[in-house]
């Protein structure tokens, strides 16, 4: 459904306020366009912000990831000589800690192109034999063929995954992870990955005499000729092929330059929790090692992490300012006129930025990978925490249990009923009853933003920049849903006025 926009106008709090947000958001209730789930499109295309490394900690390589023995070191670098002759280039680098297992991490957002997780394949070849008789005194030599089989690798990689990784600026860049342990494949192609999703475990197949995780990454532009030559590819298949002709960039010098490490984050903090992911989800941007977590936001920056949160611009990527309000002008987020006297530096409040979220809620979807891969009961605690105080938070947590125990106990009582009916009609028959009563999983509960909706509804406060990310993962929604969690806030604050 839509309705005429009269801009963002409305500065007041108060009541005010939060009546505008309230019929902003029955206008959730009354549009279809949120009935239906989320078919897959090209629109879906995730975007890698920031790098993480596949083996050892996520922002350093060579320390343990948590809950792991050991960090990795090279053991064989980029454009190495390999060979008896030294006729082969080594594409790459090696990554090794002495052991095998360990899950190896996609380094940043992205789609699955190969999946290879079974490269060991059953060859046949037909072999000449030769046999010897004895004939009337004397030898005879006939000449016979027989059928020899054998195993072999597919390529030099072995086991193999290849992402490929759009950037914020509209280019590609691939990532393969080769020698993977057999059975260890967790994906396949055409799967969206988040930066850090396990895609197998470090292994040694294909040409590989000990445990280790060969990183490749290439851009999306063709090699040189004399490079082509050069890759360990036996028979390689038509994406082998098609892989092997780009050109290969040094992983280690070019994770080092996309790795984010922000020096005034906290780790564990909740501003941590949400800048790096809206970072890798390429929402969030910074161009060095600070993020300023408690500067405001502007909507400059806000504008654009809308566009391409909601997927609002034609073409990709989202570009500068004028691009961005023209996309939410389009999008019926924004009405033109009144966006004319906006300013990209311009701050916006929390209430703001709420209902500028809601707006785009209405007819889109919002899509975040990394954010969305977060626990959504830590979101919403983090949220009523941030905006409403530690007692709301908590009690719209223990308000969240208790619906989800409720709805279990209901399912439960309503299984035992199926099963006492089965039983008695059973009886009645002269049989027995087969009828067995099924497992019932508890229900995952619901967060409830309902505190920090109504908090943020009325607030004048500037937005921040770690609470815009925040925000974004509030509207996301899982799998079929009808509506994100900041929605069904939104919709229960409307009907209880």
């Amino acid at each position: 459904m839509r309705t005429a926009r009269a801009g963002l106008r409305v500065v007041g709090a108060g009541p005010t306020r939060l009546a505008t947000l309230v019929a902003t958001a029955a206008l959730i209730t009354a549009g279809p366009s949120l009935a239906a789930p989320h078919a897959a499109t090209s629109d879906d295309i995730p975007i890698a912000g920031a790098f993480v490394y596949p083996v050892g900690d996520e922002l350093d390589f060579t320390h343990a990831r948590p809950g792991e023995s050991n960090g990795y070191y090279v053991s064989d670098p980029y454009l190495a000589r390999r060979g008896s002759s030294k006729q082969r280039i080594h594409q790459g680098i090696d990554l090794s800690n002495g052991s095998g297992g360990a899950p190896v991490h996609a380094i940043a957002s992205g789609t699955v192109a190969v999946a290879d997780g079974n490269a060991l394949v059953k060859t046949r070849t037909k072999v000449e034999i030769k046999t010897t008789k004895v004939v009337k005194g004397k030898k005879v030599t006939k000449t016979g063929w027989k059928w020899k089989t054998s195993w072999k690798w597919r390529t030099g990689w072995g086991n193999y995954v290849v992402v490929k990784h759009t950037l914020p600026s509209g280019e590609s860049v691939y990532s393969l992870y080769g020698h993977l342990m057999a059975k260890s494949v967790r994906v396949a192609a055409g799967d969206v990955v988040a930066a850090g999703e396990t895609v197998g475990q470090v292994g040694k197949t294909g040409r590989a005499s000990s445990p280790h995780l060969h990183l490749e990454i290439r851009k999306n532009v063709p090699a040189d000729a004399e490079e082509r030559g050069e890759v360990e590819i036996e028979e390689p298949t038509a994406q082998d092929r098609t892989f092997a002709l780009l050109a290969t960039v040094d992983p280690l010098d070019y994770l080092e330059k996309h790795v984010r490490r922000f020096e005034d984050l906290e780790p564990g903090s909740w501003q941590a929790r949400y800048a790096l992911a809206a970072c890798k989800d390429g929402l969030a941007m910074s161009d060095d090692n600070r993020f300023e977590p408690d500067e405001s936001m502007n909507r400059g920056e806000f504008y654009r992490s809308l566009v391409l949160a909601f997927h609002l611009s034609a073409t990709f990527p989202a570009g500068d300012w004028s691009s961005s309000v023209s996309s939410l002008v389009q999008a019926g987020v924004l009405d033109e006129e009144s966006s004319q006297a906006q300013k990209s530096g311009d701050k916006l409040t929390q209430a703001d930025a709420v209902e500028i979220l809601l707006r785009c809620l209405e007819g889109h979807r919002a899509r975040a990978h990394n954010l969305a891969a977060l626990d959504p009961m830590q979101v919403g605690q983090d949220f009523n925490r941030r905006f409403a105080g530690e007692d709301a938070a908590a009690a719209a947590a223990r308000k969240a249990r208790l619906a989800a125990a409720k709805e279990t106990e209901a399912m439960k009582k309503a299984e035992a009923d199926r099963v006492a009916r089965a039983r008695k009609a059973a009886k009645a028959a002269g049989k027995k009853s087969r009828v067995k009563a099924r497992a019932v999983s508890p229900v995952a509960p619901v967060p409830v933003l309902d505190p920090g909706f109504e908090a943020l509804a009325q607030s004048k406060k500037n937005l921040t920049r770690a609470e815009g990310c925040l925000l974004l993962a509030t509207t996301l929604r899982a799998g079929s849903e009808r509506m994100s969690a900041l929605q069904r806030a939104a919709v229960r604050v409307a009907q209880s006025e």
